[in-house]
């Protein structure tokens, strides 16, 4: 045992010196641990495939991924969406970010909510109106360019601008601005002339016009957002709506300034017209959104399509409107200078000895075959005022479409020229300038008033409170510009039934105005301004405009005895002459004619 003992003992030192020797003779150092720490990411809610990286590597945005019937709402570090992941993301342990879906109905919903939602603090879009129709072969079009603005912090909250061309439009430009709870709307004509201004109170929220084709993207409630599905163009969907019809044609209406096309369509079934509502939105928010409408009747051929097109989300930026320099919209400021301007009526009215011409065109335009239904009244006044009586010669020439062969048949309806003139010894007298002789009758029951001895002069009696004011000077010439109201407008119209008397030498069987029975309820205008001309500090001119819509009838006419919904016109003007200022009244009748 003690010889085996020695035996492994030599053996054991020799094999130590050998692996010593072997140490001593190898000059590359021991091998390190070479292993790598690494990570994984999960791409939850999705099919992707999990990525395994090293230790501070980062990742880069995937691809967006896929899901059916269902748009893709972002990445985001928690499984209820909280935080949106910000790429690229450097990894230093096992990570999870979590895909978002919604269907097309809450995506669109999400999207308009970041677009232009409640915490959204200011947007920008452009927009167009196209129209085109052919009627009876005739084409017309109307185009409408526009941009608006909406930001929660500055002076201006809400701004809007566009302009109209084309024979369906009104030509001219519309703003809109809004600051506060307080929304002007002021309307300039081609001329870039004010022609109407408004002023209303409006929520604290109003940031985008309420009338607009885009009701889909601004205002529309969830219930009234049937669905949303996707079209064969890629990233364009089709919004299903509870869109009113009658709504729709009532909008077309406002924008189309053609009777006829604007009665055929809102006569139409819902059948006949088609419509489209097509939106597109990327990274949670609306791009874009149009609206279409065609239709193909045996005499109508009509096209409208509205495109808005979101330039700036989530900006607010400060809002500059235009400037309109001198316009007075305060209730105090509009009444100074109305004070100022009917000083010059009120002199010109007081004189001793005056004169003017004038000329009135009225019309009516129910969109039906017959045309509009016009009247002119072309002549001029002369009057003298003498110890408190006035003596008037006013000459009266009548044109109207209500004469025996056209609106009232067979009623003894006329053409006529005719003069009234009180003479010196106090007779009053009519008379009818005719070709062959001229016909005069005495006016035995006569009673003084503003139609005969004013004729047709004062109008701001007769015009309301007014919406604006304007001042400006040209020329040597200042024009006092004021805003009629739509109730202003209908004190207008009553006013002028009385005085543009188409039956003057009453011959007639029915009793004719030339608006009609109109419901001053109804008056909605477009247009609507009085301007007093100044010149060389005395009142020179007196002009007036209207256009808009009114429900009207004709009684014992032959085309509208009922009442519907009409365009209507107005163009005023009369003019100071010089020959007023020696008129004396004549001595007899056949030195009057």
């Amino acid at each position: 045992m003690k010889q085996f003992n020695r035996v492994f003992a030599l053996l054991f030192a020799v094999v130590m010196t050998l692996m010593a020797f072997t140490a001593c003779g190898n000059n590359n150092p021991p091998e390190e641990n070479s292993s790598v720490e690494e990570f994984s990411v999960t791409f939850a809610n999705t099919s992707l495939n999990k990525q395994t990286v090293e230790k501070g590597s980062t990742v880069a945005r995937p691809n967006d991924p896929t899901k059916d019937n269902c748009i893709f709402g972002g990445w985001f570090n928690e499984a209820n969406f909280q935080t949106e992941v910000q790429f690229p993301i450097t990894v230093n342990s096992d990570v999870t970010i979590y895909a978002q879906f919604f269907n097309y109905k809450e995506a669109f919903k999400e999207a308009r909510n970041n677009t232009i939602g409640d915490t959204v603090p200011g947007f920008a879009y452009n927009y167009t109106l196209n129209v085109n129709a052919t009627y009876n072969r005739l084409s017309f079009n109307g185009n409408s360019v526009g941009s608006a603005k909406y930001s929660k912090t500055g002076d201006v909250n809400f701004y809007d601008e566009h302009t109209n061309s084309g024979s369906l439009f009104y030509d001219g430009s519309k703003y809109q601005i809004r600051r506060g709870t307080v929304l002007q709307t002021i309307a300039l004509d081609e001329n870039d002339n004010i022609n109407s201004c408004k002023v209303e109170e409006v929520d604290n929220n109003y940031k985008y016009d309420s009338s607009s084709f885009a009701k889909a993207v601004f205002t529309y409630s969830d219930d009234q957002l049937k669905s949303i599905s996707p079209t064969n163009q890629k990233n364009i969907y089709k919004l299903n709506t509870a869109l009113n019809f009658s709504s729709v044609i009532a909008l077309v209406g406002n924008y189309v300034n053609h009777p006829i096309v604007a009665r055929i369509i809102g006569e139409l079934p819902e059948t006949s017209v088609k419509t489209g509502m097509f939106v597109t939105f990327s990274n949670g928010k609306i791009d874009s959104y149009r609206y279409e409408m065609t239709i193909d009747v045996s005499n109508l051929q009509f096209s409208l399509v509205y495109a808005l097109n979101i330039t700036d989300s989530g900006i607010a930026k400060t809002i500059v409107p235009r400037e309109f320099a001198g316009l007075a919209l305060s209730s105090s400021d509009i009444q100074r200078e109305t004070a100022t301007a009917a000083a010059f009526v009120n002199a010109f009215r007081n004189k001793t000895q005056s004169g003017y011409d004038y000329l009135v065109k009225t019309g009516v335009d129910y969109g039906a075959t017959t045309g509009e239904i016009n009247s002119t009244f072309d002549g001029s006044a002369f009057r003298k005022v003498d110890n408190g009586e006035v003596y008037f010669h006013n000459d009266i020439e009548i044109d109207s479409d209500y004469k025996n062969s056209d609106l009232y048949k067979n009623a003894g309806i006329a053409d006529v020229h005719v003069k009234q003139t009180r003479l010196a010894n106090g007779q009053v007298h009519l008379i009818e300038k005719r070709v062959l002789a001229d016909r005069t009758q005495e006016i035995t029951d006569f009673t003084p008033g503003d139609n005969t001895s004013y004729y047709l002069f004062d109008v701001l009696s007769h015009t309301g409170t007014y919406t604006f004011a304007k001042e400006t000077t040209d020329n040597g010439v200042t024009n006092y510009t004021f805003g009629l109201s739509n109730s202003g407008v209908a004190e207008l119209l009553t006013w002028l039934n009385a005085s543009l008397d188409l039956n003057p030498l009453n011959v007639a069987t029915a009793n004719v105005l030339v608006y009609g029975n109109f419901v001053a309820k109804s008056i909605d205008i477009n247009t609507g301004i009085i301007v007093i001309s100044v010149k060389g500090g005395v009142l020179d001119s007196i002009k007036i405009t209207i256009e808009g819509d009114a429900t009207t009838a004709f009684a014992g006419s032959a085309d509208f005895t009922a009442s519907r919904k009409a365009q209507i016109k107005l163009d005023y003007k009369l003019t100071v002459n010089s020959k007023g200022d020696t008129f004396e009244p004549y001595e007899t009748v056949n030195a009057a004619k």
